[in-house]
């Protein structure tokens, strides 16, 4: 399939704030280029409840604490479900809008961790919960301080560039570069080319100066230049279904839509929702769910009529329409 890739620019962010709820105007003024965004995080390399909690980000000096007269939080007896590490938080808990409990620093952690992820959302995460929480709800249940807020908008800025707009920091200049060519991961910069006296090109991949013949859409021939998540693609295990009649599925797909890794975990049916786009679609045929209902005798825990997707060998490219 061939995709087309606009060049995109900071004003083009611009149309995010009614979804984000952010003043990105602050961040990114249309007089301005874009900061460099950080380099995409495979999923399935994210361990959510070890590593990434105990960096130096998720250090806060002190615990903060709801107020039990705030008429906005609904305080409730129950335990605070996002504190994996079991903190033991000394705050009053309360409830979220998707009804899951938190307490200010354990929400706070866990979407700093999101926004580290490169995430533009904020998922709740819990088990058969799929609620998106606004960055409104999120400021007021994390009772952020100044310097929190800056940090989260301009993290959500980053990482809606990159998710939207398909963007990688240049390894020579760091502006973002947006890529034009799927099939191709040598990509040229215009502004190094012009500084260097020479036509620069970076690898996508493993964001390094280009090595190598090009075009070529596998890597580039820098050391350990390789994409982990086709690597995760091709050797995960296949997916031991509880109630689905199949095998020989493999556990980890790449979402159909945007190309986010997406896991099964075995239970219920054949049809999964995806975290990032939220589009639902079957996870043997790799069909977008309305179109595998189509399919004659179509059985919700039964083999597709088209049989079982071979293992993905690249990544879907998520194209956004901005209103």
């Amino acid at each position: 399939m061939k995709h087309n890739f606009k060049t995109r620019t900071t004003r083009d962010i611009y149309s995010l704030n009614d979804k984000m709820g952010l003043d990105l105007s602050r961040l990114y003024p249309a007089s301005t280029k874009m900061t460099a965004v950080p380099p995409h995080r495979d999923p399935a390399k994210i361990n959510r409840t070890t590593k990434t909690m105990n960096s130096k980000l998720f250090k806060l000096k002190k615990e903060k604490r709801y107020d039990p007269r705030d008429p906005k939080i609904n305080i409730v007896d129950a335990e605070d479900e996002f504190d994996f590490l079991c903190e033991g938080f000394k705050s009053p808990r309360a409830q979220m809008s998707c009804g899951h409990v938190v307490t200010p620093t354990s929400l706070t952690k866990w979407c700093k961790q999101l926004l580290e992820e490169g995430q533009s959302r904020f998922y709740c995460g819990q088990s058969d919960c799929d609620a998106v929480w606004s960055y409104t709800e999120v400021r007021e249940m994390a009772l952020l301080t100044a310097k929190e807020k800056k940090y989260f908008e301009k993290n959500l800025a980053l990482n809606a560039a990159r998710n939207y707009f398909f963007t990688k920091p240049c390894p020579g200049c760091k502006y973002s570069v947006t890529r034009k060519d799927s099939s191709n991961l040598s990509v040229h910069c215009r502004i190094c080319t012009a500084k260097k006296g020479y036509v620069y090109e970076f690898c996508w991949q493993c964001l390094r100066e280009w090595r190598g013949p090009q075009p070529r859409s596998d890597q580039c021939e820098n050391d350990n230049c390789c994409n982990n998540s086709l690597n995760t693609l091709r050797t995960c295990p296949n997916v031991s279904f509880e109630f689905v009649k199949v095998i020989g599925c493999p556990a980890v797909r790449a979402c159909p839509t945007c190309g986010v890794l997406v896991e099964h975990t075995g239970m219920k049916c054949k049809n999964i929702t995806c975290y990032r786009c939220k589009v639902e679609f079957c996870f043997v045929c790799l069909k977008i769910t309305a179109k595998c209902w189509k399919s004659p005798n179509y059985d919700y825990y039964g083999p597709c009529s088209s049989g079982i997707a071979p293992r993905q060998t690249s990544i879907p490219v998520w194209h956004v329409e901005l209103q």
